[in-house]
């Protein structure tokens, strides 16, 4: 099919947009939290007040007939490394685990029209950078037709942290006795069952918020949790806590629309643990999790994995996530990995092929003879 493609780059533009990039994303096959509306509103706000007037909005909005049939809501900035100067396009933010090439249903005519479009504006642009990108269906294999043929430089590359999964093939009693499950594996979910129902006579309550937007504090009791949070036997950076607004934003937005399923345990009034999941179609994704350590020897965290199982095998969902990184604890959980890609383009011009030249070049050169900066 054929499409047009328009460019939105003012605030302006994108409330116009809000309709259409809802429907979109409700109606794809695998819904996208991190490229909803209201997620790449709300970080791009954010991160132009922290970058400032070199970078605004940049969202490709590709119509079929008059009507906005896709979108791919990217950022325009000039960014400098090793004395080069380039005028990048990229995903909005970092904070988002999982991107897709575009919001639509015609995933091979929206790649074309798109790696048209890049290569029509080649002389406004030196760098396309697309991390994360989900690998579902055949998007490597859109994107490399789409690209082969324009005389565009360009990589499509395996992202070197993976995410973690386990599917969700029953309710977490029946999966601990698995036999897909390791046998240490189902020997700790059985004893944390039945610690659960032992602790419930304690006064401990653990629940299933899916909206969020109703629970009065909660964005400060999440920030109570985050600040004992621990990460190699150290307190971690804080989140929430440098963008409490934005995750208040969030939840007056999203929740009504059913973006989320916070595991949460509490004692009384007490915060005890959480993990802050979305829900994405059949799927649910742990973006953040955290803890009180003055109650590790209830294991708060293995609780809460238990009580999301029951919830996203009572609702339909057919897979837990535990998003980007492969710490010890997800690998004891999850029976396997989803590999995420990074897309980079680069235009035809002799600078942009120098700074192609640097990316594969020089860099794996300097940190093999100096090590990768931290």
């Amino acid at each position: 099919m054929p499409y047009s493609v328009e460019t939105v780059t003012t605030e302006e533009g994108l409330s116009r947009l809000e309709d259409a990039w809802n429907r979109l994303n409700q109606s794809a096959m695998q819904p996208n939290v991190f490229m909803s509306y209201d997620w790449y509103r709300a970080w791009n706000r954010r991160l132009s007040e922290r970058h400032g007037g070199d970078r605004r909005p940049h969202v490709l909005v590709l119509k079929n007939g008059g009507e906005i049939a896709g979108l791919l809501p990217l950022v325009y900035h000039t960014a400098s490394r090793y004395g080069l100067t380039a005028r990048k396009l990229e995903f909005a933010e970092t904070f988002g685990d999982y991107h897709e090439l575009v919001l639509g249903n015609d995933l091979e005519g929206m790649t074309r029209a798109i790696a048209e479009y890049l290569m029509d504006t080649r002389d406004e642009w030196d760098v396309v950078e697309l991390r994360d990108l989900r690998e579902a269906g055949n998007t490597p294999a859109a994107i490399n037709r789409a690209l082969s043929g324009t005389g565009l430089v360009y990589r499509l590359l395996p992202e070197p942290v993976r995410c973690p999964y386990m599917p969700i093939v029953g309710s977490a009693d029946s999966m601990v006795t698995s036999e897909t499950r390791r046998a240490e594996g189902c020997r700790t979910f059985r004893k944390e069952r039945q610690r659960l129902k032992r602790l419930t006579e304690e006064g401990l309550r653990v629940r299933i918020i899916e909206d969020p937007q109703r629970e009065p504090g909660l964005v400060e009791k999440l920030i109570a949790l985050e600040g004992q949070k621990h990460v190699g036997g150290e307190l971690s950076a804080p989140f929430i806590a440098e963008h409490p607004h934005i995750f208040q934003q969030l939840f007056d937005t999203l929740g009504p629309r059913g973006w989320f399923a916070i595991g949460y345990m509490e004692q009384g009034d007490r915060p005890v643990g959480v993990r802050l999941v979305f829900r994405c179609g059949t799927k649910l994704w742990e973006f953040l999790t955290a803890y009180d350590h003055s109650f590790a020897r209830w294991s708060p965290g293995i609780m809460l994995v238990l009580a999301l199982l029951d919830y996203g095998f009572d609702h339909g969902c057919d897979e837990f996530d535990f998003l980007r990184g492969e710490e010890s604890y997800k690998k004891e959980w999850s029976s396997d990995v989803h590999q995420s890609r990074r897309l980079l383009i680069w235009n035809p011009r002799w600078a942009s092929r120098a700074r192609a030249w640097v990316y594969f070049d020089v860099k794996p050169l300097v940190y093999s003879l100096f090590g990768k900066a931290e």
